[in-house]
């Protein structure tokens, strides 16, 4: 990597540091001002609804990235325009394509770090906000569990298992029946207990009867208690049961493939994770974009035309980001097309716009 590489890896990393830090300033006085109504309304001080706030400042870096991103490629052009270090470098045998390389590892860099905030900052700090917010502002206890209550799961075969209530916490699965169907789908037989509690790698039941629904309903079996294997509440032990915005990127795939067994629609949990892998690679696909669009050698060019192309194109993306979300959220979409469409065409108009201008010049 040559030093004119470095340099533009340089000014990209200041650029966007600095876009982010003022991005970060504006968001945090905005939502302080927003919250004051908090000091008067749960008797705290401000400062503890700045901290609040504050919390927020990584989830909001995160999903103001690729228009930050926008910002910081656009100024590292015009300071190469303006110094004319780009005509020097064109001047000297270099070809628009050369810049690729130095834009593409910072637009990795910065994508790596959205995936690592994705799968571990985010959640804990929003984790960590919830909790602050609920001790601290409104006094009472955190709440960020999805209801666990009226579970109803398919089994192997034919047979359904319904849990009235699961605990989280103890991870203890409380008055459970399992219902066998026999091939005219009527109710075979039925089996309950009171409790299931984990002992070792098996479950131990308390209070299990068994009953044949055939005829005339009879008792078949009663024990106090016993150990056995439980397929399916080794699949839910294993499962976050946080809100999905607390959880990893992992955790999120595990609930779609405990869904997936229970032929449950998972589109939801993959668009979740496809969007997390997109959001990254927008970076690359912006930077792309935005830099051979700013390349201009015209005398009379003006810094304020390019910022309005370059603002223009962010806001395009963002749009068609938007747009592609709401077709795969209604089902006109796959998970996956709707997270990536947007990629494609925005990759294709990055190759488009690159070939354009080295044949201009």
């Amino acid at each position: 990597m040559g030093k004119f590489d470095r340099y533009i890896m340089a000014l990209f990393l200041k650029y966007t540091v600095v876009v982010q830090i003022v991005v970060a300033v504006i968001s945090l006085l905005a939502n302080a001002a927003m919250h004051t109504d908090l000091v008067d309304k749960y008797q705290v001080t401000l400062w503890q609804v700045i901290v609040y706030d504050f919390m927020k400042v990584p989830y909001l870096l995160y999903t103001t990235m690729p228009m930050s991103i926008v910002i910081s490629t656009m100024l590292v052009m015009l300071t190469l325009i303006k110094n004319n270090e780009l005509v020097a470098f064109v001047s000297l045998g270099g070809k628009i394509r050369d810049l690729i390389m130095p834009f593409f590892y910072s637009g990795i860099v910065v994508s790596l770090l959205l995936i690592l905030m994705a799968n571990t900052i985010n959640p804990k700090v929003m984790y960590m906000r919830e909790k602050y917010a609920a001790e601290i502002i409104y006094k009472k206890e955190i709440d960020v569990r999805p209801s666990l209550t009226n579970i109803w799961m398919k089994l192997k075969g034919n047979r359904f298992i319904h849990i009235t209530a699961l605990d989280p916490e103890k991870m203890e699965f409380h008055y459970v029946t399992e219902y066998t169907l026999n091939d005219k789908l009527q109710v075979e037989s039925i089996e309950t207990y009171n409790s299931a509690k984990r002992a070792g790698d098996k479950w131990k039941l308390f209070n299990q009867k068994k009953y044949d629904m055939m005829e005339v309903p009879k008792k078949t079996y009663d024990v106090r208690n016993i150990t056995t294997t439980k397929e399916i509440f080794d699949e839910l032990s294993t499962m976050p049961f946080l809100k999905p915005q607390y959880v990893s990127i992992g955790d999120i795939y595990k609930v779609a493939e405990v869904m997936k067994n229970q032929k449950v629609n998972t589109s939801k949990y993959m668009m979740q994770i496809y969007k997390i892998f997109a959001h990254a690679i927008s970076v690359l696909v912006i930077i792309l974009v935005i830099f051979p669009l700013c390349v201009d050698f015209n005398r009379n060019h003006s810094y304020i035309k390019v910022a309005a192309k370059s603002l223009l194109v962010g806001f395009a993306f963002w749009m068609t980001v938007a747009s592609c979300a709401s077709l795969g959220k209604n089902g006109v979409l796959s998970p996956f097309m709707s997270s990536f469409v947007p990629i494609i065409l925005f990759s294709a108009v990055a190759v488009y716009i690159v070939y354009r201008r080295e044949h201009a010049m």
